[in-house]
């Protein structure tokens, strides 16, 4: 799941390009769109993401092929934990957005074989990114070394305008919307010719948020998925857990986890 991997401020930049253009537009269109930031509530999302084929988490399909032919052919194997093995092919994002501080957090869990080759010493594997943006500092911390890198941030980097309505054309090939709710929160569900649906959070328009989807499932301060389910084609299922919205934030959970046990 290499994709899922990449660090945020650069993986986003398409979609981020998107939502700015949109803002811009609304700015130039209206003589300069108010400021909604100051009426931003706290936002806390988490949810985990797999790619799936039929279904089927490949990653965690693989590995038990593989530990039942290491096992069925004698080799020197460690098996994962049965809610290691849960974890597998597995990313979990979580946000915690309002007006002062904007924090994504990602975590990845993937198998990895300690043994040489003809073993099968199996580990999981645990990576991770927290990106940190206030009105003055941009920090991004990897979770498995603790490596980190402080920038400073631009004069806008919390500004929040409303979201503009794109036209038809600009829908990326997407049919809709449906209104729905998912984990207790609107979200517009949006389907593609393939089977794939979308359903995107469409409560946060006042503040940037767009209620249209995008050829991207990975959260951001502009875009959430709070449900997709592919169609005939592989592709990313996002599931939701937490979506909570004018609820105070616990600060100490904003920190990023430092030790690789707190991983997990």
């Amino acid at each position: 799941m290499s994709r899922a991997a990449t660090p945020f401020r650069h993986a986003l930049l398409p979609a981020a390009l998107v939502l700015l253009c949109g803002c811009s537009a609304t700015a130039e269109g209206t003589g300069g769109a108010e400021d909604t930031r100051d009426s931003m509530p706290p936002i806390h999302v988490r949810q985990t993401v797999e790619l799936t084929r039929n279904g089927v988490n490949e990653a965690r399909e693989n590995y038990l092929g593989a530990i039942r032919d290491c096992q069925a052919g004698g080799l020197q194997s460690r098996p994962l934990r049965d809610e290691d093995v849960a974890l597998l092919g597995t990313t979990r994002y979580e946000l915690w957005l309002d007006r002062d501080t904007e924090v994504v957090r990602q975590t990845t869990w993937e198998v990895a074989n300690d043994g040489p080759g003809g073993t099968c010493m199996f580990r999981l594997q645990t990576t991770g990114n927290q990106e940190t943006t206030t009105s003055s500092r941009y920090q991004q911390v990897d979770l498995a070394t603790g490596e980190q890198t402080d920038d400073a941030a631009p004069d806008d980097a919390l500004a929040r305008m409303p979201a503009e309505k794109s036209d038809t054309v600009a829908l990326s090939g997407f049919s809709g919307p449906t209104q729905r709710s998912v984990a207790g929160q609107p979200c517009n569900e949006w389907v593609k010719p393939s089977g794939l649906r979308q359903c995107v959070w469409s409560g946060g328009t006042k503040w940037g948020f767009t209620p249209e989807p995008l050829n991207e499932y990975r959260p951001n301060r502009g875009f959430i998925v709070l449900e997709q389910t592919p169609g005939h084609d592989p592709d990313y299922t996002v599931t939701t857990q937490v979506i909570s919205v004018g609820k105070p934030f616990d600060r100490a959970a904003l920190e990023a986890p430092r030790a690789r046990g707190k991983l997990n």
